[in-house]
C-alpha cells in the first residue's frame, strides 16, 4: 500500500482496478488497491488491446512495456479434418499504416497477465502495491467518507479484520463483485444460456505458431488455437471451444476430455498435447448498471457491464471507464473542485460512459449471434470493422464539453463520430512534426498527460488574452500551447510551429479564425472555443475558484 492514509480504495486489481490506481497516482493521490484473490491471475484472457487503448496506454506512460512484451494480431487460417494445409486463409481486417492523426491504427495482442503486470510494475513505481487475499466484507456511506470493513486472509488461512476510512470506494471487482451489489444497482440484460465457451491455456508442439488456427464450426464444435508469445517458451497456445454440441460438465470434469476434443475435431496426428494451464468456461452475459455510482462509491470495468467476448471491446472499454472517472475524482480530491460542482463533475462519469456500454454492448451482441449462427465454414464473424477500434467513442452529448464551433446536435453514435466533423467530446487527435523554441520535433501525444488539462491556442492574437485568463485556475492542473503556422514566430516557449499543418489539419481549425481547444487528461476534446469567454465557461464548469 502507499505510505500516506488512503484517499481511495480500490476492489479488485484487474486492468480497469490497476489503471484507476495509476492514473490517480500520477495525479498525486495516495491509492489502497486489493484483490481477493491469494495469487496473481494466470491466462491470456482479454488479450485485443485496440488502437484507442494504445494511445491511453500512451498518455499514461505504459505504451513502449505494452509493445515490448505485445504482438501484432496474427492472420487466421481454417483447416479441414486432418489436414495441414488451410483451405481459408484471412486477417481479422487490412493491415494500415499509420496517419498522422492517428499513429496506432492496428491492434495489439498481449495476454491479461502480462498487461496486469506490466501495470502493476508502474505502480510500483508510486509505492504502491496490490494486496492479494484481502476481501471487502463491507461499506457504509457518510457525508465525507466512507467506511469499508476489509478481511485480510493470512497464510495459515487466518482472517485478519479491518476498518478503513477512505474518501472515495471504486469497485473494479468484476461481474460477481460486491461493490456493485452492495451498492444496490441493478445489472439488467441477459444471459445466453445456450451458447457455452471453454478457454483456457495449453502447450503445443507441431503447430505454426505464425497463425491463428480454426477447426470445425460453432453449429457443432468449433476449436481455435492462438499461439501466445512468452520468453523462452514457444509451445503456448490459448484455445477456445464452443458449439452447440460441447458438454460442458464432461470438458470441465476431466480435463483430458479436452485433449480428446482437439484430437477429433482438429483428426492432426502429428500435434503432441502438453499440459494444461488453466480452463475455464463462461456463457456470455450482456448486462451493465442503471448508473456507475453513487455518493462516494462508484462501479468501474466488468464491475459494471459485462459482455460478450467477441469483438475485443470489454477490458478496452474497462480502461476508457477508469480513465473518465479518475481524473475527475482527482480534482476533487485535490481540492479543485468543491460542492456543488464536484458532484455535477462526478455525475458526468455515468452521464458520458453509460451511453458507450450501452452501444457497445449492441456492437458485441451482434457479432456473437453471428459467430453462432454463421453458415460452416463463414468466415465474416471473424472479421471486425474499424468502428471496433474504438476511435469513435465520444462524449459529444456530455454536460461538461463546451463546443462553440459546432451549434447544430451532432451527438449522433457515442461509438462512431462517422459524419467527419472534429467536435468536443470526441477523442483528441495526434499531430506530428510540431516544433518547438529550441527546434525541437515533438507531436502532441508527447505532451498529453493523465493530470493536466492541455489548451492549445490556434491563432497568436488570442494567446497572450488566454494565457492571462488561465491564470486564474488551479495551479498544476493546466498546460498551453500556442499552435502556429509555418514561419510563426517563437519567441516564447509555449509557442509550436506547425511546420507541416497536421495540427491545423488534424483539429479542423480554420486559418482565418483563431480557435482555442481544451484537450482534457483522458485524451478527449472537452472544449471548444473563439475567445477567452468561451474557455472561462469550459473551465468554469470543471474548476471551483
Amino acid at each position: 500500500m502507499t505510505s500516506s492514509p488512503p484517499s481511495v480504495l480500490i476492489v479488485g486489481a484487474g486492468p480497469s482496478g490497476l489503471v484507476a490506481a495509476l492514473t490517480l497516482l500520477q495525479n498525486g493521490i495516495s491509492v489502497r488497491i486489493i484483490e481477493k484473490e491469494s495469487k496473481q491471475r494466470v491466462g491470456q484472457r482479454g488479450s485485443g488491446i485496440q488502437p484507442r487503448s494504445l494511445e491511453l496506454f500512451e498518455h499514461l506512460g505504459v505504451l513502449k512495456d505494452m509493445q515490448a512484451q505485445g504482438s501484432r494480431p496474427l492472420p487466421m487460417r481454417k483447416y479441414k479434418p486432418g489436414s495441414q494445409k488451410p483451405f481459408k486463409s484471412w486477417a481479422m481486417g487490412p493491415w494500415l499504416e499509420p496517419v498522422p492523426d492517428r499513429p496506432y491504427r492496428n491492434g495489439l495482442t498481449i495476454g491479461q497477465n502480462v498487461s496486469e503486470a506490466i501495470l502493476r510494475s508502474h505502480i510500483e513505481k508510486y509505492s504502491c502495491h496490490v494486496e492479494l487475499a484481502t476481501r471487502l466484507q463491507s461499506f457504509e456511506q457518510k457525508s465525507d467518507h466512507v467506511v469499508a470493513r476489509l478481511v485480510k486472509t493470512i497464510d495459515d488461512g487466518q482472517e485478519v479484520p479491518e476498518t478503513l476510512s477512505v474518501q472515495f470506494l471504486l469497485g473494479s471487482d468484476g461481474a460477481r463483485g460486491v461493490v456493485r451489489k452492495m451498492l444496490g444497482l441493478t445489472f439488467v440484460g441477459r444471459t445466453c444460456e445456450e451458447e457455452l465457451i471453454v478457454t483456457g491455456d495449453i502447450h503445443i508442439t507441431g503447430l505454426d505458431r505464425e497463425y491463428w488456427h480454426f477447426w470445425g464450426d460453432a453449429s457443432t464444435i468449433l476449436v481455435s488455437l492462438r499461439p501466445v508469445l512468452i520468453k523462452d517458451d514457444n509451445t503456448v497456445f490459448t484455445f477456445q471451444i464452443f458449439g452447440k454440441q460441447v458438454d460442458r460438465s464432461k470438458l470441465l470434469s476431466d480435463p483430458k476430455e479436452v485433449l480428446n476434443i482437439f484430437r477429433t475435431v482438429t483428426e492432426r496426428t502429428d500435434l503432441t498435447y502438453g499440459d494444461l494451464i488453466w480452463l475455464s468456461d463462461f456463457r456470455p452475459n450482456m448486462r451493465m448498471v442503471n448508473k456507475f455510482g453513487a455518493g462516494r462509491v462508484f462501479v468501474i470495468g466488468d464491475a459494471a457491464h459485462v459482455h460478450s467476448p467477441t469483438g475485443g471491446q470489454g477490458l478496452n472499454s474497462s480502461i476508457q471507464d477508469a480513465f473518465n472517472l479518475s481524473w475527475k475524482l482527482a480534482l476533487v480530491l485535490n481540492n479543485h473542485v468543491s460542492p456543488p460542482k464536484s458532484l455535477s463533475l462526478l455525475d458526468s462519469y455515468s452521464a458520458e460512459r453509460l451511453p458507450v456500454i450501452a452501444e457497445m454492448l449492441s456492437q458485441t451482441t451482434a457479432i456473437l449471434n453471428q459467430t453462432f449462427q454463421a453458415e460452416k465454414d463463414d468466415i465474416k464473424p471473424w472479421t471486425r470493422g474499424f468502428v471496433l477500434k474504438q476511435f469513435g467513442v465520444n462524449y459529444r452529448g456530455s454536460p461538461i464539453v463546451l463546443d462553440e464551433r459546432t451549434t447544430e446536435n451532432v451527438s449522433g453514435s457515442p461509438y462512431s463520430n462517422d459524419d467527419g466533423r472534429i467536435c468536443a467530446g470526441d477523442r483528441a487527435p495526434d499531430a506530428p512534426g510540431l516544433i518547438d523554441s529550441s527546434g525541437n520535433q515533438i507531436r502532441l501525444f508527447d505532451m498529453f498527460k493523465s493530470w493536466l488539462h492541455t489548451v492549445l491556442i490556434f491563432g497568436d492574437d488570442l494567446a497572450p488574452s488566454v494565457l492571462q485568463a488561465l491564470e486564474q485556475y488551479p495551479e498544476k492542473t493546466i498546460q498551453a500551447f500556442c499552435i502556429g503556422p509555418k514561419d510563426t514566430p517563437s519567441d516564447a516557449d509555449a509557442v509550436l510551429e506547425d511546420r507541416d499543418g497536421h495540427a491545423y489539419t488534424g483539429y479542423a481549425v480554420d486559418r482565418t479564425r483563431s480557435t482555442v481547444v481544451v484537450v482534457r487528461p483522458d485524451g478527449m476534446i472537452g472544449g471548444i472555443a473563439f475567445g477567452v469567454e468561451g474557455t472561462e465557461r469550459y473551465f468554469d464548469g470543471i474548476f471551483s475558484i
